[in-house]
């Protein structure tokens, strides 16, 4: 992948191109605490009629824009930072993302409809309504932490290794990354740490904790003005978009098309590979 930035007033957003000399153009957004280049391996099975491209969002990886876990109070940041992204094209593109950045690629679909001509979303974080009201009163009674186990979680996750092969034999032994290749973990651990006194995440464990407190309550605006072709990628049984969320993306986006990668997990792009790109490519024909 050639790597470039995008400059802009609060920073630089570091970006990443698979040039095929097309005209067509498909911008791929990662999930939280991922980065960009995680995702190699999928990203170079896509259609080669397409330019590639996917970038590191606001928090993680290369990118230098502000991220103050303190001042994250929306995943609008995500949808302007894609904006920014995809204001260096002249004609629409095609929007694709993982979890965060697949709800990020909605929320601009939304926003900028004239942007996008095709919406891929692979496991997008639209939680059932009632769901994110009750969320939202256990935030304002500062309870919120007990039904949020990530959000926890990534607050105390390890962040120190003295090697990389000392971090690869650590994420290997997790379960977010029992089904993926050798190949993904390397990517995840090269890409995703730095080196200071230790290799550390280049993902700080509060930023990702912050992503994770957010609810998704701004997707169902104006969901139904969307006339686009949209198609969502989902592990079967999917916490992140369950079957109450199907029925009103059904609802208000009829022509919408979703389909199921079996035997994979919310990690499916990362795991199932050759099942997740077929279908990636099916659409894009």
């Amino acid at each position: 992948m050639k790597s470039s930035e995008i400059i802009t007033p609060e920073g630089n957003i570091a970006q990443y191109t698979i040039d095929n000399n097309n005209e067509l153009n498909l911008i791929f957004s990662h999930a939280n605490g991922f980065n960009g280049r995680v995702y190699n391996s999928l990203l170079h099975k896509i259609n080669n009629n397409y330019n590639i491209h996917t970038y590191d969002m606001r928090g993680h990886g290369d990118t230098t824009l502000k991220a103050n876990p303190n001042n994250l109070k929306s995943w609008y940041s995500f949808r302007d930072d894609l904006l920014s992204v995809i204001e260096n094209f002249k004609t629409p593109v095609v929007l694709s993302g993982h979890s965060m950045g697949a709800t990020a690629s909605l929320l601009v679909a939304l926003h900028k409809p004239e942007l996008v001509k095709k919406l891929i979303l692979i496991e997008p974080v639209i939680l059932p309504l009632r769901y994110i009201i009750s969320y939202r009163l256990l935030q304002f009674l500062k309870l919120a932490h007990f039904v949020s186990p990530l959000a926890r979680n990534a607050s105390i996750r390890r962040n120190g290794w003295d090697t990389k092969e000392e971090a690869i034999e650590y994420f290997r032994g997790k379960k977010l990354f029992s089904k993926t290749s050798d190949e993904v973990l390397t990517n995840y651990v090269e890409y995703g740490l730095k080196k200071e006194s230790q290799y550390k995440l280049k993902c700080n464990p509060a930023w990702e904790s912050a992503c994770f407190r957010l609810t998704s309550h701004e997707v169902w605006f104006d969901l139904k003005y969307i006339d686009i072709p949209v198609k969502i990628i989902l592990t079967p049984g999917s916490l992140v978009c369950n079957n109450t969320s199907q029925s009103r993306i059904k609802k208000y986006i009829p022509h919408s098309e979703i389909c199921f990668i079996d035997q994979s997990s919310h990690m499916l792009p990362l795991e199932k590979i050759d099942e997740v790109s077929a279908e990636i490519n099916n659409f894009l024909e």
